[in-house]
């Protein structure tokens, strides 16, 4: 075709078009893999249609993936909840697996952890989520801690079928200070204060490399949509790249990572000065309310001693 014809053919617009396109989707990929501020939302459970979508609906207004980690036993019963689990991992969000059932006394047991168990519950969910035809690339894991002594066994596991997990603490993620298995969230709940979330988010955004990433219930009557637009859209002022857990484990994977020997481990005190931080401000309320309390008691005391006085 000469080229007379092949500009009357309108193959140049396409050609051009398509060259245009590769041009903004380099210059995208460029522009992630240069992101130093990462943050994920993971929402867990599942458990309703109601739910996922008031978490899907707040990031869609504002352009963020969120991964919904969800427990396989609770889809089998919700075919309506994983027809739109498919739906939005078309529309680029992601499902994390949240084991079989949840169990308490499966993932609560402490150091008499049943790892027979635990393999079931990641192994059995698995093949479920392959039936319903989801496809979970990372782990959330039900009530988030263990102790030392089966941490180690339980990673072991976990690695068999998935590259990152998540528990359920409440820090940021450095270089240096992350174990692929055991990678923290932030949770954020409706009775939490934003104090602590736009702490964690400027103390992210003012590090070289950072991932916080955000715990959420959508299932449970603490969670907060607007709380959540909030805090995505303090993020993004703060220059934060909101990416799911895959996009953001390519480029978190190649930080300096810890052992599993090097992971802290949480005592109840240090649990509860954590639980202190994230609600002083309704901490410092109850206690400014309990001195003015006090105080109009003293004063009524006061006067009326100063009332039989004066009788007297």
């Amino acid at each position: 075709m000469n080229t007379a014809n092949w500009r009357r053919s309108g193959q140049w617009r396409r050609s051009l078009h398509a060259k245009i396109g590769l041009f903004l989707l380099a210059a995208g990929s460029a522009f992630q893999a240069a992101a130093s501020f990462i943050v994920t939302v993971i929402d867990d459970d599942a458990r309703s249609v109601k739910a996922i979508e008031s978490v899907k609906n707040v990031a869609a207004r504002n352009g963020v993936k969120v991964t919904f980690a969800a427990v396989a036993s609770y889809l089998k019963k919700m075919p309506d909840v994983t027809a739109r689990l498919q739906q939005y991992e078309k529309e680029g969000h992601e499902t994390a697996s949240h084991s079989l059932t949840h169990s308490f006394k499966i993932w609560k047991a402490g150091e008499a952890a049943d790892l027979r168990a635990i393999e079931r519950e990641v192994r059995d969910a698995d093949v479920i989520f392959s039936e319903l035809g989801l496809k979970p690339r990372s782990f959330v894991y039900p009530f988030g801690n263990f102790p030392r002594k089966v941490r180690r066994d339980i990673f072991e596991i976990i690695r068999k079928y998935y590259p990152v997990a998540f528990n359920a603490r409440g820090d940021i993620n450095f270089p240096g200070k992350i174990h692929p298995l055991y990678v923290s969230r932030h949770p954020l709940r409706k009775h939490n204060s934003l104090f602590m979330t736009k702490r964690m988010i400027d103390e992210a955004a003012s590090a070289d490399n950072s991932w916080l990433v955000i715990l959420t219930h959508s299932a449970n009557s603490d969670f907060s949509a607007g709380m959540l637009e909030e805090t995505i859209r303090d993020a993004k002022k703060s220059g934060a790249v909101f990416l799911p857990v895959s996009a953001a484990w390519r480029q978190v994977v190649s930080w300096p990572q810890i052992s599993e020997d090097r992971i802290p481990d949480y005592s109840l005190s240090g649990d509860l000065l954590n639980a202190a931080y994230f609600h002083l401000p309704y901490l410092l309320a109850a206690a400014a309310a309990g001195i003015l309390v006090c105080g109009g008691v003293i004063y009524l005391i006061l006067r009326r001693r100063r009332s039989r006085k004066k009788t007297v």
